[in-house]
């Protein structure tokens, strides 16, 4: 059963007793993560730090990493394929 079978459930429920209809799966889905954020970006605040650009700080941090780790460059891997190995035939 998923949301929307449940939300039919609920709704039918809700019709029979004679209460207010449940509102729809998805309603509040920006206001729960604007709260989130909110709430984020608080203890952040709290905490000493700076409120905004934390992701984009470690995600950029993890980039660097990452190429320092496995020695490439900053701008990722060329796009030129190697040349092929030449081929050798075996000695008649």
């Amino acid at each position: 059963m998923n949301a929307t079978h449940q939300y039919l459930f609920d709704a039918a429920r809700a019709v029979r007793l004679g209460d207010p209809p449940p509102p729809a799966p998805g309603t509040h889905d920006l206001a729960v993560l604007r709260a989130a954020r909110d709430r984020r970006r608080f203890a952040r605040a709290l905490a000493g730090r700076p409120a905004r650009g934390g992701l984009r700080t470690a995600l950029s941090r993890a980039v660097l990493f990452g190429a320092a780790l496995f020695g490439a460059s900053r701008s990722g891997p060329s796009r030129t394929a190697p040349a092929p190995a030449p081929c050798r035939r075996p000695a008649d």
